[in-house]
């Protein structure tokens, strides 16, 4: 192709007809601008394609990982109210009278309060978009301003959930070991029921209380996870029209 327009040219050459020349050279210099242009919108095409192939995998993916960190969130939860359920109804009845209590209702109650849990989702599409530096592939502005934000907000939500989970596993444990069976059998007989009556129990309780209150405060955030999981879930749920 390039040998038939240098023929071309330099036959308008040999016969003097350099006007046309000219015109000619202008009009393969546009042609051949124009191919160069074309060229690179189907460059463009093919590498959007390959963006939108690949946006579309990742949002599969961080849509199968959300929906099993809801499941997730969604059996903590469901700890976390038992917990903090039990710590109101135990706290309003302070202070306790044991020969008032039946013990099989205030052990399952205690087992309650002592059950302590913390939500650890998992986060490798994220981590994986982060550590690549691959979120402008995201183009919803919202969803990428989630994603950012998760690993943050998951930290601090960790660190109230520990808060709460250490009074179970540090100063009420260590109250309850040696004057209670792991399983609160309150009617065996070697059981010290005036461990109940003490005010060191009561401030425990409410110490394991006042920390699940921060969970559960308006606002916080447990309630910005809840949401932005299911906001997640919303905004990378597959095109039913594809």
């Amino acid at each position: 192709m390039i040998k038939f327009f240098r023929r071309i040219r330099q036959n308008l050459l040999n016969e003097g007809k350099t006007s046309k020349y000219f015109k000619y050279a202008i009009g393969e210099i546009l042609l051949v601008v124009i191919g160069i242009l074309i060229a690179l919108q189907i460059n463009n095409w093919n590498e959007q394609r390959k963006n939108t192939a690949k946006e579309k995998a990742i949002l599969a993916s961080i849509h199968k990982e959300f929906t099993k960190n809801k499941i997730q969130l969604d059996s903590v939860l469901f700890h976390h109210k038992k917990s903090y359920k039990a710590c109101i109804t135990l706290s309003e009845k302070f202070p306790l009278i044991i020969e008032n209590e039946n013990l099989d209702s205030l052990g399952f109650m205690v087992l309650d309060i002592m059950d302590a849990w913390t939500f650890n989702p998992s986060q490798g599409s994220i981590n994986g978009l982060i550590n690549t530096s691959s979120l402008d592939i995201i183009a919803n502005d919202e969803l990428r301003e989630i994603l950012v934000s998760w690993p943050d907000l998951i930290l601090d939500l960790q660190e109230d959930e520990i808060l709460a989970k250490n009074v179970v596993d540090g100063p009420l444990d260590a109250y309850f070991a040696g004057h209670v069976d792991f399983y609160m059998k309150l009617k065996d007989p070697r059981v010290n029921l005036k461990i109940f009556e003490n005010l060191k129990f009561e401030y425990l309780v409410d110490l394991r209380l006042n920390y699940l209150n921060v969970l559960f405060a308006e606002g916080q955030e447990l309630e910005t996870v809840e949401k932005q999981i299911q906001r997640i879930l919303e905004l990378t749920a597959p095109d039913t029209n594809d």
